[in-house]
């Protein structure tokens, strides 16, 4: 929810410029960061899990791989030297550049791969909260105009070094120093294993990051704005999905190790479904709304960011299925191979699309490229990946969340075409749809919306 209420303001201080320049650079950091962690974060989050009832194990691993990260992290900084003294592009943004790059360090510091796999979510929550709402205060305060844009780059990494630096220091309440066998630390048993998740991250960020430095070398900063604009939006709703990986890797990770199968089974097939349930609407109602979003979202200045939203909108279905499949189910069974594989073919037709679509269509030629690029991935993972999947793909049940889509398409459409201000379209459309959905999931007596309905219940009253 952070990007909703700080980059409607930033997006109308900084404009297209200042949004695409700190984009293009974040970009540029975010390879850095990857090249740095090699893969630990997830790789860490497996392992830890695996040891998490043997605490004198666990907490060996943790302390063998966070200096495995500090070690690598130094090495980022001398990448970061050599860019800012040699690319002109960077160069002439150096300051900016040296900001954004504190993202490197605290990254490294920050061990939030150890609060994962302990399942700690309440603790990253409530960090996570205070520090987002203290930077969105900052951002309010101290970001007047266009020219504000190297505090605009403070505190967007000033809520990440916050939270990590927290991490840290909590790090000691699970982590008994004397407990360390230090004279037999094993560092470099950790290279090999990361390294295969860190050609996952890195053929997976070539789409993610590569369509803003292609866009930022090829056609300017203006064209990353708009891009970044419409990308933004559906990652936002994508980061909801997404987060379900996040928080079931480590127990999937820890059924897997304990060969608890049958409960493994249980807990990926009703993520599945979930994220189907989430995805399918989220995905049409961004696409009907697109503009009116686009425009209450950056402004008018942005209302060319419209298809880039309506071309990434899918993005959230193909990425929260392969979540299910490459990280919840694939990559607890050892099977990353396949999940490396096709990210590989996601990444090559990216980086060909890229080349051959943005010469000419710009910022929706990146966007055309990334819809393609994750349903390959998606496509590949199903295709290759099937026998290790423990249920069934296909359904009845399953059918109901794209009915409900479709009939929710129907009824929302027309209203988008009737009315004209964007404010008044977007929330009708939005209660009316989210009632239609919710209406046809009752009306099918779909199990998993009335699980939902009685949990919800149930908090209330608690």
């Amino acid at each position: 929810m952070f990007p909703v209420v700080t980059f409607p303001y930033a997006a109308r201080i900084l404009l297209p410029d200042g949004i695409g320049a700190v984009n293009f650079l974040q970009s540029i950091v975010a390879y850095i960061v990857l090249l740095t962690s090699l893969g630990i974060p997830m790789y860490a989050v497996r392992e830890v899990a695996k040891y998490r009832d043997d605490i004198v194990k666990r907490n060996t691993v943790t302390v063998e791989i966070t200096i495995l990260s500090l070690l690598l992290c130094a090495g980022g900084y001398i990448i970061v030297w050599l860019l800012g003294n040699l690319v002109p592009q960077i160069n002439s943004q150096l300051a900016l550049f040296y900001i954004l790059s504190l993202t490197i360090l605290f990254t490294s510091l920050g061990v939030n791969w150890f609060f994962q796999a302990i399942e700690e979510f309440k603790f990253i929550t409530v960090r996570a909260v205070i520090f987002r709402f203290l930077a969105t205060l900052a951002l309010f305060i101290f970001v007047k105009t266009k020219d504000d844009i190297l505090i605009y780059a403070i505190v967007t990494v000033g809520s990440t070094v916050g939270n990590n630096i927290i991490n840290f220091i909590h790090l000691r309440k699970y982590i008994d120093i004397k407990q360390i066998p230090w004279n037999r630390l094993q560092i470099k048993k950790h290279l090999r294993p990361s390294f295969h998740i860190f050609v996952f991250n890195l053929i997976t960020s070539i789409y993610l990051n590569l369509n803003t430095v292609m866009l930022g070398f090829m056609q300017g900063d203006s064209a990353v704005g708009f891009y970044t604009a419409g990308n933004k939006i559906s990652h936002i709703i994508l980061s909801l999905v997404a987060s379900l990986g996040v928080v079931l890797l480590p127990r999937c990770a820890n059924l897997v190790e304990n060969g608890r199968m049958e409960e493994f089974a249980t807990i990926t097939k009703k993520s599945y479904r979930l994220v189907q349930a989430l995805s399918l609407p989220s995905s049409i109602g961004l696409i009907l709304l697109a503009l009116p979003i686009v425009v209450i979202f950056g402004g008018k200045e942005f209302a060319d960011a419209a298809p880039v939203l309506a071309w990434t909108a899918p993005i959230i279905i193909f990425i929260g299925l392969s979540n299910v499949f490459g990280i919840q189910i694939l990559y607890p069974l050892g099977k990353e191979n396949l999940v490396i594989w096709s990210t590989v073919g996601g990444a090559i037709i990216n980086l060909l699309l890229n080349l051959l679509i943005i010469p000419y269509y710009s910022y929706i030629g990146a966007a055309i490229s990334t819809f393609i690029a994750e349903l390959t991935v998606l496509l590949i993972q199903v295709i290759c990946g099937h026998r290790y999947i423990p249920f069934k793909l296909f359904e009845k049940v399953n059918v109901n969340y794209l009915m409900a889509s479709l009939v929710m398409a129907v009824i929302v459409f027309p209203l988008t075409l009737i009315i004209n201000d964007v404010w008044l379209s977007f929330i009708i459309s939005s209660v009316v749809g989210g009632c239609i959905y919710a209406s046809v999931l009752l009306i099918l007596k779909d199990s998993l919306f009335q699980e939902i309905i009685k949990y919800t219940a149930k908090m209330i009253k608690k």
